[in-house]
């Protein structure tokens, strides 16, 4: 970032701990998916019975795992992208652009985890049977999922207004993947 000092030290901080937390999430999803289909299966080899709750965690975990993906992805730029006007246009009007962008990504984001509030009221009542989660716990990853991108929209804001060249900002590299 071109502005150093305490507002990018906040802003990578922020950055930091909401990729630390949607990595925590989504390993620790996939890990206990994986424990538990694994437990099930070898239980139901040697006793030809089920665990029965290993077959409601993919209800509760799976949406944790998409939303933690979905925020990583966000993260680092990772998202499916259209970038024909933003090529043509000039630093300051792809600026202006990409600022409009991370606004209107913020305001739908926070909004849909507004509605996702009325969606756990819900949900609350609901209960999986054998492990007696509420279902309202699956749908949290939603709320958790969209205020994640949310945030994402507010430090890429910030980052926007820093950076030297916008579009350098939560740019792709897929060479970094590798």
């Amino acid at each position: 970032m071109g502005g150093a000092g305490l507002p990018a030290s906040l802003v990578t901080l922020v950055d930091t701990a909401i990729t630390v937390a949607a990595r925590v999430v989504a390993i620790g999803s996939l890990v206990a998916l994986f424990l538990a289909l694994g437990a099930e299966v070898v239980v139901r080899y040697l006793t030809t019975q089920g665990l029965g709750w290993p077959s409601e965690l993919p209800n509760i975990l799976f949406p944790w795992l998409v939303m933690g993906g979905i925020v990583l992805a966000a993260q680092g730029g990772a998202h499916i992208a259209v970038t024909l006007v933003l090529d043509s246009l000039g630093t300051a009007a792809a600026r202006l652009l990409l600022l409009g962008m991370q606004i209107v990504v913020a305001a739908t984001f926070f909004y849909l985890a507004y509605i996702g509030l009325a969606v756990i009221e819900i949900t609350g009542s609901e209960i999986y049977p054998v492990t007696g989660v509420p279902a309202s716990w699956a749908y949290g990853s939603l709320i958790v999922g969209f205020i994640g991108v949310g945030l994402t929209a507010l430090t890429t804001f910030a980052r926007l207004l820093m950076a030297d060249d916008p579009r350098s900002v939560r740019a792709h590299v897929t060479e970094e993947e590798i």
